[in-house]
């Protein structure tokens, strides 16, 4: 196909980029430590994914009708119930309408042209702020665990994080603000069923971030910029042919 890229359905999805940062951001600094019998200490890196709670069609694809070519039932692989690992939900997106600025200001961006090629691009941009929060929630096997992830979430991450995201051709930052009250639920009491009720060690996120809102009637292709410039009248004296060349 023509183009610089492919095109899915996933793509130019803002709010789906900013689930992928955080989870990176998350998977990729918070551990803590383990000592084995063998008096080795291993380092445990916590994975996070994001919440599918609720999409009954995702459920019903991968887990409930799940079945061989002979119709019978088979079962899923893969480990898909890791401990400990962090589960992310992002729980509400609200416009800070406190936080709106002048819109004419123009911002440069990258995108592909109608040949296919990319170049750079420049229009009015208005930032929309938005404010927003996660709920976190990891599932560990014992009240010890939790409370290193405790420790490791402080030592990491308090108070404030950033990261940043590509959208539109732009870097996006995101500024993550970290609670001061921190849950642990722990199991009380211990029945014969078959679901088990793991401990969780949970918190709230809080993120600011801003929307790039083009103004696609005054997009320019970045190129069209004056090359000679304005030409400057000089004084001084003799001069090269090589310098006059660079004037």
């Amino acid at each position: 196909m023509s183009g610089f890229l492919e095109k899915f359905n996933t793509d130019d999805v803002f709010l789906r980029s900013l689930i992928i940062g955080m989870l990176r951001t998350l998977n990729e600094k918070l551990t803590y430590t383990q000592v084995n019998d063998q008096q080795q200490v291993l380092e445990v890196f916590v994975p996070f994914l994001y919440s599918m709670t609720g999409d009954e069609s995702f459920l019903q694809d991968f887990f409930l009708h799940y079945e061989d070519c002979d119709g019978n039932d088979v079962f899923a692989e893969g480990n898909y119930d890791v401990i400990p690992r962090g589960i992310v939900n992002l729980t509400g997106v609200q416009v800070d309408t406190s936080g709106l600025t002048n819109g004419f200001v123009r911002a440069t961006y990258n995108q592909e042209d109608v040949k296919g090629q990319m170049r750079a691009f420049s229009s009015y941009l208005k930032s929309i702020p938005l404010t927003g929060s996660f709920s976190v929630v990891i599932k560990t096997d014992t009240l010890l665990d939790a409370f290193k992830l405790f420790q490791s979430t402080l030592l990491t991450f308090y108070k404030v994080t950033q990261f940043s995201f590509e959208y539109g051709g732009m870097k996006i930052p995101v500024q993550v603000g970290f609670p001061e009250s921190y849950d642990n639920d722990k199991q009380q009491e211990f029945t014969y069923q078959t679901i088990q009720k793991r401990i969780q060690f949970s918190f709230n996120l809080q993120f600011e971030t801003y929307y790039p809102q083009k103004d696609l009637s005054t997009e320019r292709f970045r190129g069209n910029l004056m090359q000679a410039g304005i030409r400057a009248k000089t004084d001084v004296g003799n001069v090269s042919d090589i310098d006059k060349q660079i004037l």
